[in-house]
């Protein structure tokens, strides 16, 4: 998974000139921040913006692209021509969307840093997608964004750790309320992350939305003690992303957890796939979360077309 072209160099062009170790210490603070709760949206200055550019803004990337190949294959219809992106960050989101659905015509992204609203509109500039470049940017805070209007696709990303655990619920309900197809929330993969989409994902099932993904079902979540659900996507890093992170390996695998829901109900997978499955000498084995609860399953190389089928399936995939 790589970044659009334009969207790298315009990137580069961003952080020209700024210190290579600064940005290695700066990438560091910001990527255990989302490994832990947060009350409200960090303070970014010059050098953490740059480190979030080069460190954090390809693994949101992404992420974001996985699970919005996701809901097209689990929607087969799915058209988008009008985007709302809540905590929209440097706009992420919708470079993400732009690449997946060429009829996204109409592009709203709600952010309350100005800084970010600036950054996001020099990125927009480097596009050559009509819908990038005239992105209508709004600063405002997410939980008070109150218009009535609705969009096709509504995304909200890596926000919930940033805002007081009261106010998670009015924020998805606020979102769903302007969601005409399709709503997606992400977070990080991380137990706290996870239990974040629990939450809302009881809610907005209370509130009529469909599952498309990753649950198999809309029943009761049936992680229990210290497991919890999460999924990962890996991401080749550039040489300036692998000196931001310190690190020697060509790609990196950003975990994360999710919730996919749509107005209208789908046709739902057997099973999901919830860990890396277990490969054995003419058998494998996997861990499923079913309707049936969480359940192993070994699927046998007697099997003949199933075992085939099998071994191309990996973590996070429905079968």
């Amino acid at each position: 998974m790589q970044l659009p072209r334009e969207l790298t160099r315009a990137i580069d062009e961003l952080t020209r000139g700024t210190s290579p170790a600064e940005i290695t210490r700066a990438s560091a603070e910001l990527t255990s921040g989302y490994r832990v709760e947060r009350k409200k949206r960090p303070q970014l200055g010059r050098i953490r913006k740059a480190a979030y550019l080069i460190g954090r803004l390809p693994a949101t990337y992404a992420v974001i692209s996985r699970v919005l190949t996701e809901a097209k294959q689990r929607i087969s219809d799915l058209r988008v021509g009008s985007m709302l992106d809540f905590g929209a960050g440097p706009g992420t989101a919708m470079w993400a969307a732009a690449e997946q659905f060429s009829e996204l015509g109409k592009i709203v992204l709600v952010e309350d840093v100005a800084e970010w609203i600036a950054i996001g509109k020099q990125l927009a500039c480097s596009s050559d997608k009509f819908a990038i470049c005239t992105a209508d940017w709004r600063q405002e805070s997410a939980l008070q964004h109150r218009s009535s209007e609705l969009f096709d696709l509504v995304t909200i990303s890596y926000v919930l750790n940033e805002v007081r655990s009261t106010d998670i619920t009015t924020l998805a309900s606020n979102a769903w309320k302007r969601t005409a197809k399709l709503l997606l929330i992400i977070e990080p993969g991380t137990p706290a992350g996870f239990e974040r989409i629990r939450q809302v994902r009881r809610q907005l099932i209370a509130e009529g939305g469909h599952i498309v993904a990753p649950c198999p079902h809309e029943l009761d979540c049936p992680m229990t003690g210290g497991d919890w659900c999460h999924f990962a996507q890996r991401l080749e890093r550039s040489s300036e992303h692998r000196h931001a992170k310190s690190a020697t390996l060509g790609f990196e695998d950003e975990k994360y957890s999710y919730i996919a829901v749509a107005r209208e109900p789908i046709s739902m997978p057997t099973a999901r796939i919830l860990r890396h499955p277990r490969k054995h000498s003419g058998h494998l084995e996997f861990e499923l979360c079913t309707p049936q609860g969480l359940k192993r399953e070994t699927i046998s190389k007697k099997q003949g077309p199933r075992y085939k089928e099998a071994r191309r399936a990996g973590w996070g995939d429905a079968i």
